[in-house]
């Protein structure tokens, strides 16, 4: 299923993808010596959470409303 976003055109939504964006998010004020550690960490925690929880998050950081329903093997 794809989604189109804010610039008109459409993204293939995975976990992966949902993944990248929650720990960018995340990570955006991080700096230093403590950012590789920081990223490690924040996706660790998130590749493990389930679909359900991915997509709860990204849909508030998004101001999405995004389902498991749609998104990609």
């Amino acid at each position: 299923m794809l989604l189109e976003n804010k610039h008109s055109h459409m993204t293939h939504l995975t976990r992966g993808v949902l993944i990248k964006a929650i720990v960018a998010d995340e990570l955006a004020n991080s700096s230093g010596e403590d950012y590789l550690k920081s990223l490690k960490s924040s996706y660790h925690r998130w590749e493990h959470e389930s679909s359900d929880v991915l997509c709860r998050k990204y849909n508030e950081i998004q101001n999405t409303n995004i389902t498991v329903e749609i998104l990609d093997p």
